[in-house]
């Protein structure tokens, strides 16, 4: 059956641009045409579920040291079950969100967590599913109703099924193709329903239907598609026979994508290159690809992946991401069908692919023949099941991605046995752990290997993926089957080498029997091989002693190796290979140390192992002290033997995937899959052990490597060094020849030179019940990303040492729940009106803190709501009362404002600046007149503005507090400083008689009334007074006729007093506490900006918060 589309989801594909990508990773297998000197290894890939993003990212430290480079995690997508694994797809752009999480996490945890893995030189693929949707199908009229999965039509007129498959075929039954998977809905590829699948804009009559809750159209979907106005890039799909545009998603503006018709295909390639550019992943592993047809792979997955990461590698080629394909085990030429490696660098004008597939040939060749039984264990069952055989005949890594367990399949009873055959061969090989963060999940997914990451259950597999780095150069042979030329034989050994590097031996015997063989090996005679894994040193696995801890290869070439079986341990393996480097990499400048976690049995799938050194100067050195190297003495000999080789005669090291550290401006080696890709050259010492003199080794053994780093172009938080150290194999320097052969000193560094930042996202009411404006959520985010706790206090005085705030911390005060990765929240219940402050306290791992004080951050009145009454009201009882302003030791006004900032209140900061002072005094009577106070508070408000010009504490204000104001004249007294300006000034004396007393500036004894006794002041004062209370009038700094002008305007003026007084100086028809009582009427609060401080915390009057 042709189930092609009859319109090229390609026509309306709109790809996207390429995020910025970090500079990573030597070692990465990309594409088998890449020039190599011999079969090569790629980092290990670790298959980790059942962690959170967070999790995952915490625990980079561990996956860094022991060398994984690449990562596959579960579905990151939106499932149709909160606790589900994620193969139920539901929304494919929804990754959670505050609140509303997926099971692992949000979509900025999980962008971290890709950073994170970046950093370390680790890439990610996330699983995909672009073979069916969640349960749900059109025999749910609610699910139906509702919209159905955002994106697809359930069912359409004309056609019943959608966008999917009758949900009555089964893909295991009845149809591989058209059949429903497990019950999940099935996507119809080949179906050609034209709509705007993320509708944008109401009434288009291109949008997809919309249901009651889903693809309703939303101005926010535009960020899910290209901008096409950025032009975009014409490529050749040779398996369509056509050109085809591939668009750019705007990165710096998102909503400035264009929506455009497709069908649900694609839909499909949209959402796969626009997860690419948003997250910067580096491929997929594509879930249950026998049960959609071929061509969507070659036709329109291959092109949705194409040049969707646009920032190169470091010596400028493109990346390309890598995609594995779970097909099930089924023939070689099936399975090939899958596999597409075909992109040319020199021709990137024509669209290639880049997907391999998980070798199911080989897994199960290992589960039924690394069993619990050893008389049917057979070596020669196992040995070409794998489809790297299947493209040129030879098992050198060039296809097939190698597993022993999943998610899905237990796998093999002898495990350790099959990790040693899959991950010493070339090529890709899985490691697959189950973290259980949220318990035990039965058997889906399947229990993984529990020592994945080392800990509670041991480091067996750990070293192996150690080994695998070290050592996993080298051409394939194989050197060792029993009954090898019968096609019917048997052979519970399995003996094979890594040329010139290692030679693996393999004993599937589930008794105590060592077996011996001597095999032929690549190495030249006399060359000593140590065991690497420790199976010969460990008394478990070899208690008689039998096991060599040291061979030396014989005249001919040849190595007895003596192989352990699996009763009592399940180690029957060994590793013989040429010693690496031994050493120890110390850092200079270190200020503490964030220890890694005690290993049990209830944290070994969570918690981090690793040591962190933190750095919190400008500046630390990086040293390497390499050893001289002697190995235990060979079988049959009684001496041990210096081997000045592995002494090493080189060094390198990598920060976070390659950066320059040695000021030459470029990283020193840029080559793609080399073993130094991203690494720089040691600048300050660079002095190996091993040193050619152009006829011997006159090296003293011991080496010495330094670089200093400059930590101020580091950014905070948390950088992955790696230390490079090889062995000497030069043979024209006296070595043998060789493939690469090194140790990986690693260490997990946290630059901590700055106090971590937060900034202020909301002070907005409770997202389920958002009309009640007393009940709001504060959310504070982390702008550095290092913050590891936040403690939050509301309206706390200006006046608290950061002393007494940290003893309110260390008592566990404000502490705030964990929001998103970088947000906390905490909720506050009966919130007043007012101007608040909030001092954030803000934590980071390495016990770094920062205290900061935003302040202006607006809550409405209403008096009728039970928010307050306006300015004034600091009982908060609806009511401006006289018990508001005045008195000492009751928390009115006057008591707050006298406490010179050892108290706070929101009712009374009206100008928003976190502080309570005689500004706010002063403009506190506008907002009482404007919210109807009655007369008895407007009385208690003048008395109380009067009585704070009484600086001279004679209890009366009167001109000898203006001749007091003068002689405290460039001091920071608190008392006469009523301008509040830090500073005792001739501003203040204005101040004491306009704002605080209120009155003519011709009354000089400050009495309300301009009179006689005031010319009197002036007559005395004529010709040599200097101040007011001596007749200065206009505070000219003399006395004199210009003075006497205005007593003679004002003569027979009195001001009023009291009330009156109160209501005279009124003068802002609409205050503060006005405009904030409409808003709690109306529901909401002045503004709402979830990333950024600005117009949320704008106070009455539009100044932005500040901090101090």
């Amino acid at each position: 059956m042709n189930l092609r589309p009859q319109v090229c989801p390609a026509v309306v594909l709109r790809p996207a641009t390429a995020l910025l990508a970090v500079l990573w990773l030597a070692t990465s297998w990309v594409c088998p045409q890449s020039a190599r000197g011999e079969d090569a290894s790629a980092p290990a890939i670790l298959q980790i579920f059942e962690a959170k993003w967070t999790t995952i990212e915490d625990r980079m430290a561990d996956i860094h040291n022991i060398g994984y480079g690449r990562l596959w995690v579960p579905p990151p997508t939106r499932a149709g079950s909160g606790f589900s694994v994620g193969y139920d797809v539901f929304d494919r752009f929804d990754l959670g969100g505050p609140g509303h999480e997926t099971h692992y996490g949000t979509s900025d945890g999980f962008k971290a967590m890709v950073q994170s893995a970046h950093s370390a030189s680790v890439l990610v693929n996330p699983d995909w599913i672009w073979n069916h949707n969640g349960v749900g199908n059109r025999t749910d009229a609610n699910f139906v109703s509702l919209g159905g999965y955002p994106g697809f039509a359930l069912t359409l007129p004309g056609d019943i099924d959608g966008d999917f498959h009758n949900p009555f075929i089964d893909a295991l039954s009845d149809d591989q193709i058209l059949g429903h998977l497990a019950g999940l809905n099935d996507i119809a590829q080949e179906k050609n329903h034209q709509f705007i699948r993320q509708p944008v804009a109401v009434g288009d009559p291109n949008n997809i239907p919309a249901g009651t809750v889903y693809n309703q159209p939303d101005p926010n979907n535009a960020r899910f598609y290209p901008d096409i106005d950025q032009g975009g890039t014409t490529v050749f799909n040779p398996k369509l026979g056509q050109n085809v545009t591939l668009y750019d998603f705007n990165a710096a503006d998102p909503l400035a994508g264009d929506p455009v018709v497709e069908n649900a295909t694609g839909l499909l390639m949209r959402n796969l290159r626009w997860f690419i550019q948003e997250y910067d992943v580096d491929g997929f592993r594509l879930d249950a690809a026998r049960h959609f047809p071929r061509w969507v792979l070659d036709n329109y997955f291959d092109q949705a992946a194409f040049l969707a990461k646009t920032e190169p590698l470091l010596d400028g080629s493109p990346q390309h991401v890598f995609s594995f394909i779970e097909t099930g085990g089924d023939s070689a030429g099936f399975i090939q069908d899958f596999i597409r490696k075909d992109i040319d660098n020199n021709n990137l004008g024509s669209i290639g692919g880049n997907r391999d597939v998980l070798d199911f040939n080989l897994f199960y060749a290992l589960r039924n023949n690394l069993s619990g039984n050893g008389q049917t264990n057979n070596w020669h069952t196992i040995k070409n099941a794998s489809i790297d055989l299947n493209d040129d005949g030879q098992r050198n890594g060039s296809q097939g991605v190698s597993f022993v367990q999943s998610h899905d399949e237990q796998g093999a009873f002898l495990t350790n046995v099959a990790y040693a055959y899959t991950l010493m061969m070339p090529g890709n090989a899985l490691v697959y752990t189950r973290a259980e963060e949220f318990g035990d999940p039965g058997n889906f997914p399947q229990p993984g290997k529990t020592d994945a990451l080392g800990g509670f259950y041991g480091e067996t597999i750990t070293k192996l993926v150690e080994l695998r780095n070290s050592h996993g150069r080298g051409d394939f042979r194989e050197r060792w089957l029993d009954d090898a030329f019968n096609p019917n034989g048997f052979s519970n050994v399995y003996v094979y080498e890594r040329s010139n590097s290692a030679v693996v031996g393999l004993n599937s015997r589930n008794d105590s029997v060592v077996e011996t063989r001597t095999v032929q090996t690549d190495f030249a005679p006399g060359t000593v091989l140590v065991e690497l894994t420790g199976n010969a040193a460990d008394p478990t696995v070899d208690p008689g002693g039998t096991i060599p801890e040291a061979v030396r290869v014989n005249g001919s070439g040849q190595a007895s190796i003596s192989i352990p079986a699996n009763a009592g341990h399940g180690r029957g393996y060994v590793i013989y290979g040429v010693a690496a480097p031994q050493g120890a990499v110390s850092l200079t400048n270190i200020a503490s140390t964030i220890p890694g976690a005690t290993p049990s049995a209830a944290n070994n799938g969570t918690a981090r192992l690793a040591d962190i050194d933190v750095i919190t100067g400008d500046s630390f050195q990086v040293q390497l002290a390499t050893t001289p190297v002697t190995l235990p003495a060979p079988a049959g000999e009684s001496s041990p033997v210096r081997d000045v080789h592995a002494d090493g005669d080189y060094a390198v090291l990598k920060f976070d995937g390659g950066i320059d550290l040695n000021g030459n401006a470029a990283v020193d080696h840029v080559a793609p899959n080399s073993v130094t890709y991203g690494f720089e050259e040691f600048g300050d010492v660079n002095s190996p052990g091993f040193v050619w003199d152009g006829g011997a080794n006159i090296g003293s053994g011991s080496g010495a490597f330094a670089q200093t780093i400059d930590a101020t172009a580091l950014a905070e938080g948390r950088h992955y060094l790696t230390v490079r150290a090889f062995r000497h194999r030069d043979a024209a320097t006296g070595g043998d020849g060789g493939p690469a052969v090194f140790t990986d000193f690693t260490r997990t560094i946290y630059i901590d030179r700055l106090k971590p930042e937060a900034a202020l996202v909301s002070f907005d009411p409770f997202a389920s019940s958002p009309n009640n404006q007393a009940n709001r959520d504060l959310i504070v985010e982390s702008t550095d990303g290092t913050a590891n706790s936040m403690h939050f206090f509301l309206d706390l005085a200006a006046g608290k040492t950061e002393a007494e705030i940290m003893a309110m911390v260390n008592a566990g005060q404000g502490k705030a729940g964990q929001y998103d990765r970088d947000a906390f929240k905490y909720g506050y219940t009966g919130v007043k009106g007012g101007n608040h402050a909030v001092t954030i306290v803000t934590l980071e791992e390495s016990g770094n803190f920062n205290v900061q004080r935003f302040t202006g951050i607006v809550s409405p009145f209403g008096p009728t709501i039970g928010l307050a009454a306006g300015f004034g009201d600091l009982t908060g009882n609806g009511l401006l009362q006289t018990n508001d302003l005045v008195g000492l030791n009751n928390n009115s006004f006057e008591d707050v404002l006298y406490s010179q900032n050892a108290k706070f209140h929101a009712a009374a900061d009206v100008n928003a600046d976190g502080l309570v002072t005689d500004v706010d005094l002063f403009a506190l009577g506008d907002e009482l007149v404007a919210a109807g106070a009655p007369a008895a508070t407007l009385d208690a408000y003048d008395a109380l503005l009067v009585r704070r010009g009484n600086v001279d504490g004679n209890s009366v204000t009167d001109g000898d507090d203006a001749a007091a104001i003068y002689a405290a004249f460039g001091q920071t007294d608190w008392t006469k400083d009523l301008d509040a300006d830090g500073v005792v000034g001739l501003s203040d004396v204005a101040t004491l008689v306009d704002q605080a007393v209120r009155t003519s500036r011709a009354d000089f004894d400050l009495s309300r009334a301009v009179d006689g006794g005031d010319f009197l002041t002036w007559q005395r004062g004529y010709g040599g007074g200097v101040r007011f209370d001596q007749g200065d009038a206009d505070l000219g700094g003399s006395v004199d006729g210009d003075d006497l002008a205005t007593w003679m305007a004002d003569f027979g003026q009195q001001a009023p007093i009291g009330a009156a007084a109160v209501l005279a100086a009124a003068t802002v028809p609409e205050p503060t506490a006005v405009a904030l009582a409409a808003l709690a009427a109306a529901g909401v609060i002045a503004a709402r900006h979830r990333h950024a401080i600005g117009p949320l915390g704008r106070r009455p009057g539009g100044k932005r918060p500040e901090t101090n």
